[in-house]
C-alpha cells in the first residue's frame, strides 16, 4: 500500500512520512532545499505541485495525504497566493483522478473560521472575516467538494511536531519554551478551557484509521484534542512535567475571544476519539 505525501519536507509533513513509512510504502514529494533524510520505504522525489505529476509509479499511491502550501506570495501578492495554491490542489486532483485515488486527507486550518466570538467553535460556525490564510484554505476546501473524489478535509489548530524547528508555532510551542526556560507568562483567560492544539501522531493514527475501516467520507471535520483543560492547569501540567520555576500572571485584553473547539462531530461520524489534551501534552514534552 502506498501515499503520496505533498510537503513532505515541512514540519508537518515529514513528521508523517516518519511516522507512516513504518507500516507503508511512501512517495514523499518536496519542494525545498532542506535536506531529506533516507528512510526505509520512503521513495523522495523533488517536485513543484504548481505543475502537474506526470511520472508513472509501478507502486501507484492510492491515498494521498496533502500537506504542501505555497506561502511566497502571503503579504506581497496576495492574488497570486491564492492563485499558486489553487493551481497547487488543482493538480493534486489531477493526479488523484488518474490514478484512481482512494482518499484525499487535506490538512486544512481553523484559521478558515476567522474571529469566533463564541466559547466554542464546530463545523457549523459560519466564517467571520478569516485572513488570507484561513481564505485560502476555505476556497480549497470547497474545490474539493467539487468532485468526484472521497476526502477529508482536517481543520487543524495548532500542531505539535517531533522535530520542532519554529518555536513560535503553534503558539503552545512558544509557551513550553518560555517554561523550559524558567521564564514568566503572561496569559490571557488562564480559566477558559482550552483543546487548540494537536499533533502529528494524531493525523496519522486518523489516516489508518479511515484506511482501516474503508470509509467514504466526503466531509470536513475539526481535529483537536478532546476532554479539553484550563489554561491554567495546562501551564501547571507543563511546568510540573518540566520542573520550572515559571510562574504565570493573568494578562488583560479586550480584543480577543477564548475558545475551545468542537470534536463531537469527528467522534460521531467516523467513530474516532483523539487524544485528550493531558495526554497528547504528556507525550509531546
Amino acid at each position: 500500500m502506498t501515499i503520496l505525501i505533498s510537503g513532505a519536507s515541512g514540519r508537518i509533513g515529514s513528521d508523517l512520512v516518519r511516522n507512516l513509512s513504518k507500516n507503508f510504502k511512501i512517495i514523499a514529494i518536496y519542494n525545498s532545499k532542506k535536506k531529506i533524510i533516507k528512510l526505509k520505504n520512503v521513495m523522495w522525489i523533488k517536485h513543484n505541485f504548481e505543475k502537474k505529476l506526470l511520472i508513472k509509479f509501478k507502486n501507484v499511491p492510492k491515498y494521498i495525504i496533502h500537506c504542501a502550501v505555497n506561502q511566497k506570495y502571503l503579504q506581497n501578492n496576495k492574488k497570486r497566493y491564492f492563485q499558486k495554491n489553487n493551481l497547487i490542489m488543482e493538480n493534486i486532483i489531477d493526479f488523484a483522478n488518474k490514478n484512481k485515488t482512494q482518499l484525499i486527507l487535506n490538512l486544512s486550518s481553523i484559521d478558515v473560521y476567522g474571529f469566533i466570538n463564541k466559547h466554542f467553535v464546530n463545523e457549523n460556525y459560519s466564517p467571520k472575516k478569516p485572513n488570507i490564510y484561513g481564505k485560502m484554505k476555505l476556497k480549497l476546501e470547497k474545490k474539493l467538494y467539487k468532485e468526484n473524489i472521497n476526502f477529508v478535509n482536517l481543520r487543524l489548530p495548532g500542531v505539535l511536531c517531533k522535530k520542532k524547528q519554529n518555536f513560535e508555532r503553534p503558539w503552545l510551542n512558544k509557551i513550553i519554551y518560555k517554561i523550559k526556560k524558567n521564564e514568566n507568562i503572561h496569559i490571557f483567560d488562564q480559566n477558559k478551557r482550552f483543546n487548540n492544539v494537536i499533533d502529528t501522531s494524531e493525523i496519522a493514527r486518523l489516516f489508518r484509521h479511515i484506511i482501516k475501516k474503508k470509509l467514504i467520507v466526503r466531509d470536513t471535520y475539526n481535529f483537536a484534542s478532546s476532554n479539553p483543560l484550563q489554561l491554567n492547569k495546562i501551564l501547571k501540567l507543563i511546568r510540573n512535567k518540566l520542573d520550572s520555576k515559571s510562574k504565570f500572571f493573568e494578562e488583560k485584553s479586550y480584543a480577543r475571544n477564548s475558545f475551545y473547539i468542537s470534536v463531537k462531530k469527528i467522534e460521531k461520524k467516523l467513530n474516532f476519539k483523539t487524544s485528550t489534551v493531558q495526554k497528547l501534552l504528556t507525550n509531546n514534552l
